[in-house]
């Protein structure tokens, strides 16, 4: 979310989502190779078998958010992601200072589909997608390697339909931005480990509050953004 709202002011969203799209892709990668109980292709299974519903629901609302992308004017998808974005910052928020807690909602299968239809529909679209999901999984489960492994395979499995959809895009692009690709590559990946180190030399609720500060702010600027182009 972080890459996704940030590049958006400076092209359009659609590049942008087909930009972020590859690194994503790397990220969920890494993270479902990591902190195995089983054999990397087990796990998959695993959590391929018991969150079937929740990835299937991701991968058609991801279709149809690449096809919402590509039609809807831009104003409208940037004040869909500043929505987004806005509610899962003041949440967050409100959560590391205990004014709120999650968003509970039945865990069964109707809502699995549900949930995971809409995560699909806003991340194919906009890549807010982790705030729909965990609304689902922080309802199912506390386990957080859990929570990780299945949120990581739905982003893993829409960022394939969005590669795949988006695959236009990736012959308008130049050298400079093929660059980019690579450095928001090596950047997550260096993220992901500054952030696995970061967790055990500071405060995670402070951590936590950094980074929903700065998804505040960008959401606000998105949403001025969007309010602009309509």
């Amino acid at each position: 979310m972080l890459g996704t709202t940030a590049l958006a002011f400076i092209m359009p969203l659609s590049k942008v989502v087909a930009l972020v799209a590859l690194p994503s892709l790397l990220m969920s990668l890494l993270v479902l190779c990591s902190n195995n109980k089983k054999g990397f292709w087990q796990e998959i299974v695993y959590y391929l078998k018991t969150y079937k519903l929740l990835a299937i629901g991701s991968v058609v609302g991801s279709i149809l958010g690449v096809k919402l992308l590509l039609i809807l004017p831009v104003s409208w998808l940037l004040l869909l992601m500043a929505i987004i974005t806005l509610y899962y910052s003041v949440n967050g928020i409100l959560n590391v200072c205990a004014k709120a807690k999650n968003i509970q909602v039945v865990a069964n299968n109707k809502n699995m589909i549900l949930f995971g239809f809409l995560a699909g529909i806003i991340g194919g679209s906009t890549n807010a997608m982790s705030p729909i999901l965990l609304i689902f999984l922080l309802s199912e489960t506390e386990n957080k390697n859990r929570i990780a492994k299945s949120s990581n395979l739905c982003y893993l499995l829409a960022k394939i339909v969005q590669i795949y959809m988006l695959r236009d895009q990736y012959w308008l692009l130049n050298k400079s931005e093929y660059g980019l690709i690579f450095l928001l590559s090596v950047l997550s990946v260096i993220g992901l480990y500054v952030g696995i180190r970061l967790r055990t030399k500071i405060s995670p609720n402070f951590f936590k509050m950094l980074i929903f500060i700065v998804l505040l702010v960008l959401a606000l600027k998105i949403g001025h953004s969007g309010l602009i182009k309509l």
